[in-house]
């Protein structure tokens, strides 16, 4: 056999970093395999597959490259029908791949964007000059926010474009439009639900845990349930910066008192345990008055269409986010349908994923009992609508035959006569749902057999009592036939969508019930030994990729129906004394002491809506934020005496206020402030010392400080106004870094600290390596940073400040782009010189020249 020749890569369509690890194999059959398998594949997805191989291929094992190749072919094999999708899916990326595979550049680039918005707006303002002010900033945020939307993000007042919204509404558009944070925030959200939906598409999403046959024993795959391995590492590194954020950070009252911010939220809602004591609460005293009114207990669990589940071969590339929009609209229809029927309910609804990343729902209504099949219908049939026939297809194909019956025609002559046509009919004979139905005929009948001998038993007995209780002259007793249950119809054709259940009260409460759900989609608690039917696995373990799921799609998990506003309550209990008013002190001492029945009995009852008696008091602030929109802050309750309002209550025959009365909650305004800002304020005006005459320091943990006398800031500053000095110790204080005179000055740890040029310099270059060496490791899909990431990241660190000493600079540039005219940045020729793209930097290089590419 004559030696194999290594492929053209070029001549293939694979992206520059598949083409680098294909060239790092030195077995030509294995390197033409992997080309010829990854050229198959989205251009975004080379490199993350081909690293995957690499890292199989690379192992010290006997056998590692032939699993390596088995890997790569059944990967391929189980892709190759969902290929349609994932071309689908890679061509509406919102930004180029090299930007959004990377947290930095994706923060950097919204810049960029909004840049481009603001230029955009002067083109069109420049445009239309001559025509009013409102038509201009009509004209200007159609052109941004269509220039916003190509990106996918969510445009403010887009939905309401064409209505006649004020000039106001554009203003705050354009600002937020304008605003690089703004654009950070969209883009954030747009990473990392196309990052996980990749994860999705790719495979890397579904039920891990699963039972080989051959071996007969649990195996995995080696995904995870829910959402991505990715996702959790993001979502947990998220939940780590935050917490030592807050642990950084204190609160300062109007009254002087400080406390540290991480107590404070431990003590509110964002405290998953306070947040299932007060769910579980509200769910257990909700049972406890739909019980005083009669009422019973629906369980719904409700799921989407085949088109929404990843591992359904239907799947057409909707995200969960997508799915969770289905259900809420089809959930705002029926309930729009309930209402007009004037059809009460209230509960609880829970929406957790399935091991795809689907979302369903679970639902805890309480209803009235002459009602309950009605409300079961109506649900029923918005949420079977949508691509029904997949449910009836379940039960086998649909046929057709030839059948002869009579038909009533209308003949205008001769009066109404009957015809016998033949015509073609559909059927679905010899399918499951024909043999489900058999077998519910058999037990039916086995069932009214067994009934009906009950019944004569019971009337045999009854006449042998009743002759018996005759001769002896007393009562004859009663005897009743034995109760034989019914079978249920378990071939119903709607159960994979809809499934209702009555809750049988002998076997458990309503609360009880759903705690599980409650707990799983929390914190897991007292969940040790309980096992998630999704997935086969413990459901403790489960909670994190949960959370992380509801955090990467923006889903809210949970949500009451029909129960007055949670808000209020929460207002009342920050008030822990009592107050002279008479008319709010009922509800205030009912939410103090968690009596949520008597809370929702003084709103109104259940239902009530924004009828209630009480609602939160806001006050409003013009221009509140940097975006000029009027900032709503909540200060407290107030009555709702809204004429409407009350005529609900009085027609409903509920607890009616009608004196206008308020409580102000919110008695102390609080500042959030770095931790130790308030001791150092104390210290200052107890010792008349400026803040230039904190503490010194040689040195920290980070990096060498030359130390001067405490004098050298003012004598930096002489010459300097006294607002000048002002601002530059607010700006110390704040935590800010102030360079002037080859110095630089900050305070940390209390201390102010003197470094020189070098010394930042220095720094600077350590916090570089460390960032791309992180980075390095994240784009391998790795967390922990190896030896190899070091050295890269030297490397190419060293390279970018190359390029600025050969320009005599110390300070790095980035790239500029002034009209058309293009100026390469340092980082990005060190990236260019690393692909290849551009030569390396000598003196005599063309970057040397000043040269403009």
């Amino acid at each position: 056999m004559a030696n194999p020749r290594p492929l053209d890569l070029d001549a293939l369509r694979l992206s520059g970093i598949a083409k680098g690890l294909i060239s790092s194999i030195n077995d030509i059959d294995d390197r033409n395999f992997l080309a010829r398998g990854l050229q198959s594949v989205p251009v975004p997805l080379q490199s993350r597959m081909a690293r995957k191989y690499i890292d199989r291929y690379n192992q010290k094992k006997a056998g590692s490259q032939f699993r390596a190749n088995t890997w790569l072919r059944r990967t391929i094999a189980r892709l190759k029908p969902r290929f349609g999708v994932l071309f689908s899916i890679t061509q509406n990326m919102p930004l180029p791949w090299h930007i959004l595979s990377s947290i930095e550049k994706t923060k950097k680039h919204a810049g960029t964007l909004a840049m481009e918005c603001v230029q955009i707006a002067l083109d069109v303002s420049e445009e239309h000059q001559r025509l009013s002010y409102e038509k201009i900033v009509r004209l200007t945020y159609e052109a941004v926010a269509d220039h916003a939307k190509s990106f996918g993000v969510n445009v403010p007042f887009y939905n309401m474009r064409e209505d006649d919204l004020p000039p106001a509404c554009f203003e705050i558009a354009l600002l937020k439009m304008h605003c690089d944070k703004w654009w950070a925030r969209q883009l954030k959200t747009l990473r990392k639900q196309f990052l996980e939906l990749l994860e999705i598409a790719t495979g890397q999403v579904g039920k891990d845990l699963y039972h080989d046959k051959k071996s007969k024993k649990p195996k995995r795959r080696g995904i995870s349930p829910y959402s991505s391995k990715q996702a959790q590492r993001e979502f947990s590194f998220a939940q780590a910066s935050g917490r030592q954020f807050l642990e950084m950070m204190e609160l300062q009252s109007s009254d002087g008192d400080v406390i540290d911010l991480i107590e404070a939220v431990k003590s509110g809602m964002a405290n998953p345990a306070n947040r299932r004591n007060e769910l579980m609460l509200r769910i257990r005293e909700t049972e406890e008055l739909a019980d005083e009114m009669g009422y019973v207990a629906m369980f719904y669990t409700i799921t989407c269409p085949a088109r929404f589940h990843a591992n359904a071969s239907t799947w057409d590339g909707s995200t969960p986010k997508d799915a969770q929009n289905y259900l809420t609209t089809t959930w705002a229809r029926a309930r729009s349908k309930l209402n007009r029927r004037n059809l009460k309910y209230f509960g609880v609804r829970v929406v957790e994923p399935h091991a795809d990343g689907c979302p369903h729902w679970h639902m805890m209504l309480f209803m009235p009992k002459n009602k309950l099949q009605e409300i079961n219908a109506i649900l029923r049939w918005y949420f079977i609508q949508e691509d029904k026939t997949e449910l009836y297809d379940r039960y086998g194909p649909e046929l057709t035959r030839a059948k002869v019956f009579n038909k009533f025609v209308d003949i205008n002559t001769h009066g109404t006569h009957i015809k016998t046509v033949e015509a073609c009919v559909k059927y679905r004979a010899h399918t499951e749902k024909t043999h489900l139905f058999k077998l519910y005929k058999q037990k039916r009948s086995a069932w009214g057999f067994a009934k009906k001998k009950a019944n004569e038993v019971a009337i045999q007995r009854n006449k042998e009592e009743a002759e018996k209780a005759k001769a002896e002259h007393r009562e004859p007793k009663k005897f009743k036939a034995k109760n034989h249950k019914a079978p249920t119809k378990f071939y119903r054709t709607f159960s994979p969508r809809f499934d209702a259940v009555k809750l049988d009260k002998s076997k458990g409460s309503a609360a009880a019930y759903i705690a599980k759900y409650i707990s799983k989609n929390i914190d897991g608690y007292m969940l040790t030994d309980h096992i998630d039917a999704e997935t086969g696995e413990n459901l403790q373990e489960q909670a994190n990729p949960v959370l992380a799921w509801a955090s990467t799609w923006n889903i809210r998990q949970f949500q009451f129906q029909g129960s007055p506003s949670v808000t209020v309550y929460r207002e009342l209990r920050r008030m822990r004394t009592a107050v002279k008013d008479e008319i709010i002190e009922p509800i205030r001492h009912a939410a103090d002491t968690a009596n949520w029945k008597d809370y929702v009995k003084l709103q109104g009852g259940m239902c009530i809506g924004r009828a209630a008696n009480f609602k939160s008091m806001y006050e409003d602030t013009p221009m509140g934020n940097d975006y000029a929109e009027v900032v709503r802050r909540i200060k407290g309750v107030v009555t709702n005496i809204d004429y409407k309002a009350v005529l609900t209550r009085l027609f409903n025959n509920v607890h009616n206020v009608t004196d206008l009365t308020s409580l102000k909650t919110r008695l102390i305004e609080w500042t959030r402030q770095l931790k130790g800002t308030a001791e150092k304020l104390a210290a200052k005006a107890s010792t008349n010392v400026g803040a230039a005459d904190l503490s010194w320091s040689s040195g920290n943990n980070c990096t060498p400080i030359a130390v001067g006398s405490s004098a050298e800031l003012l004598l930096d500053m002489v010459g300097s106004s006294k607002n000048d000095l002002d601002d530059l110790i607010k700006d110390l204080n704040s935590g800010k870094r102030i360079a002037t005179n080859g110095q630089i000055y900050q305070i940390r740890d209390g201390q102010l600290q003197v470094l020189d040029d070098a010394a930042q310099l220095k720094h600077e270059k350590r916090l570089a390596i460390e960032a791309t060496a992180k980075t390095n490791s994240l784009k391998d899909g790795r967390w922990l940073v190896t030896d190899e990431d070091w050295n890269k990241a030297r490397e190419f660190i060293a390279q970018v400040y190359k390029h600025a000493e050969i320009d005599g600079r110390t300070t790095l540039i980035p790239t500029r782009n002034n009209r058309g005219l293009i100026t390469i940045g340092d980082w990005d020729l060190a990236i260019l010189v690393n692909n290849g793209s551009a030569s390396a930097v000598s003196d005599n290089d063309w970057w040397a020249l000043d040269q403009l590419a």
